[in-house]
């Protein structure tokens, strides 16, 4: 762990740890006894007894998600002014967030909060009936009722009778009869109930009972403990979605009232997305997506600005820190994950009913990384809405993201720990291939993907190393390709600029090409090009080299990288060129789909 005391604080020693020393943990957003109604100590007492961590075992008050569904629609669907620097978008979010509180949300706020208290209360009457029986054994309630639509359901004065989708969570592990018997009759009551909040309610049953299982191996426990945890599960879940539900009209009636854009749906959204480490610099991307916007024909104050961070300022007020304030990011951090989240589903609902935008996705997030969240239907990630999508990948040096992050924390006020940009750069390009095949290779959508080197000073445009449509790809630097296999290698421990990287051994072309070779053998088609003149001077197809440019070829093999990689990757490229026939091609560097500097264009 970097230290986090060093008296002269710098890119190295930012004087942050990656965790949150004790003293600091009750400014933490998720513990604030202003924003939920628990303490930090009987959340600890529970996580004991749960196994769950304690930041999960926090309950919102009403008046803190209402503030969490408010930011999640201005996000989703109100246009944000983005200004010409870096904070004019969230100073302006925040602004229209402050309007839409102050003015029209706050003369609501009692009723919402009444409504809210009702139906917890509701719940937790359930919840207290449901586990008295399963810890007695008392047979009452073991059948549960199916009801007819016309009859209205659980709480249908308080929900309008809106009838329940079929999704329920898997049943508890089968530890003994009693659980599974357990599992099972909640399973069902969701299944059956015609109402949303009662088939909410019995998912937060079937999620406590599992929590308690997964640690104790059986229910056990009394009612009101159990009950209040299921209560937590329900009212920062269902609960929020609740509020948000009478939340709409409202923020509706501001944006007519204060001028502030609706976004308007779009029968073929298009969907920019841009990955990489935290610190990479995507935000510096926005002018030339900007750009390719108008060049698609198409209007930027249309697109959904997506991008989570904003949302920390009106979170929490850094001024008031005093010394904690370098940890201001992660005060926020266990916050921001949970409205984000609440965001993707918020987003699917609009997809759901044909309401999604256009959408500008800029957020680092672990799970988009994961190869859970990149299986061939895509997961969770918003890009799944889109018919027509464009990745772009930024390449930057990990030790140039810690650099930056220092930068932007003197900037902004957000910090970050380098053993927590080091181990970002890992995650994120350790799951950078999966992410990039999986649309690539997507069928069904017209896919564009860029990767961008942003090793370049500050203002200038990064250098695409690679871009292609649609199982194709024309790549113009192969040592920079190298790197997302590089860049997994680093020391999370370094201290320095020097510390980040291993030996050369490891580092050589040799043992860094398994994406560059799943390149060649996964995509269609693969163009090895100049990237200052755009000449082609190798063509693969199906993974089996078909033509060159001999010329072009000799010229390339002079960069040592270049010549290593592909003995290693494609042999015939280096030993028996001659072999394959001739081809002449130059790629037009007015591609009005890549945004970064090549074939001339600074």
């Amino acid at each position: 762990m970097n230290d986090a005391h060093s008296e002269k604080p710098g890119p190295w020693s930012p004087g942050i740890s990656s965790a949150i020393p004790e003293r600091y943990l009750p400014l933490a957003t998720i513990y604030r006894p202003e924003n939920v109604s628990n303490t930090l100590q009987q959340a600890r007492e529970l996580a004991d007894f749960t196994g769950l961590a304690p930041h999960a075992l926090m309950r919102f008050r009403p008046e803190r998600l209402i503030v969490h569904e408010v930011l999640i629609r201005v996000m989703a669907d109100l246009s944000v002014p983005d200004g010409k620097v870096y904070e004019d978008l969230g100073i302006n979010f925040r602004r229209m967030v402050g309007i839409i509180l102050s003015r029209y949300v706050a003369p609501e706020r009692a009723s919402i909060v009444a409504a809210f208290d009702e139906l917890c209360e509701t719940a937790r009457q359930l919840f207290v009936t449901q586990f008295e029986a399963a810890l007695t054994g008392d047979p009452a309630g073991k059948e549960p009722v199916a009801r007819e639509a016309d009859q209205g359901g659980w709480l249908s004065r308080l929900i309008g009778g809106t009838k329940a989708g079929s999704g329920a969570p898997g049943p508890a592990q089968n530890h003994d009869s009693r659980e599974g018997e357990l599992a099972a009759r909640w399973l069902a009551a969701a299944t059956a109930s015609g109402d949303i909040a009662e088939t909410a309610a019995y998912q937060s049953l079937s999620r406590t009972l599992s929590a308690i299982v997964g640690k104790r191996g059986r229910l056990v426990g009394d009612a009101e403990l159990l009950s209040r945890l299921a209560l937590r599960d329900f009212s920062n879940g269902y609960g929020s979605r609740f509020i948000g539900k009478q939340l709409t009209a409202l923020v509706h009636t501001a944006a007519r009232a204060e001028g502030f854009k609706v976004l308007p749906a779009q029968e073929k959204p298009v969907i920019m997305n841009v990955k990489g480490a935290s610190a990479a610099g995507k935000s510096t991307l926005r002018p030339q997506q900007k750009h390719l916007a108008e060049v698609l024909g198409l209007d930027w104050t249309d697109f959904a600005l997506i991008s989570p961070d904003i949302f920390r300022k009106y979170l929490l007020d850094y001024a008031s820190l005093d010394e904690a304030i370098r940890y201001a990011g992660s005060l926020t951090g266990h916050e921001i994950e949970i409205v984000d989240l609440k965001l993707d589903d918020y987003m699917a609902a609009k997809a759901a009913r044909g309401d999604m935008p256009h959408l500008l996705i800029d957020r680092f997030r672990f799970d988009s990384f994961s190869p859970q969240a990149n299986e061939a239907q895509g997961g969770r990630l918003l890009t799944r809405f889109g018919d027509v999508v464009y990745m772009f990948f930024m390449i930057t040096p990990p030790e140039e993201t810690v650099e930056r992050a220092w930068l932007r924390g003197q900037q902004v006020g957000r910090y970050k720990a380098v053993d927590d940009l080091l181990y970002h750069n890992i995650e994120a390009f350790s799951g950078m291939p999966g992410l990039f095949f999986t649309w690539a290779l997507r069928e069904g959508k017209q896919v564009h993907y860029e990767f961008l080197d942003n090793s370049v000073k500050k203002g200038d445009r990064p250098r695409t190393i690679a871009f292609g449509f649609n199982r194709e790809i024309n790549i113009f630097d192969i040592p920079a390709m190298l790197n997302v296999d590089r860049y997994r290698r680093v020391n999370v421990e370094a201290a320095s600029r020097e510390d980040v990287f291993p030996s050369k051994d490891d580092m050589s072309p040799a043992r860094n090409c398994g994406f560059l070779k799943q390149c060649f053998r996964e995509l269609d088609a693969v163009r090895l090009a100049d990237q200052t003149s755009g000449e082609v001077y190798a063509w693969i197809e199906q993974g089996v080299a078909v033509a060159v440019n001999r010329a072009a070829l000799k010229r390339a093999l002079k960069t040592s990288d270049v010549r290593e990689a592909l003995a290693v990757v494609m042999p015939v490229l280096v030993e028996d060129a001659d072999s394959l026939d001739q081809r002449r091609e130059v790629l037009d560097c007015e591609d009005p789909h890549t945004l970064g500097a090549w074939g001339g264009r600074a």
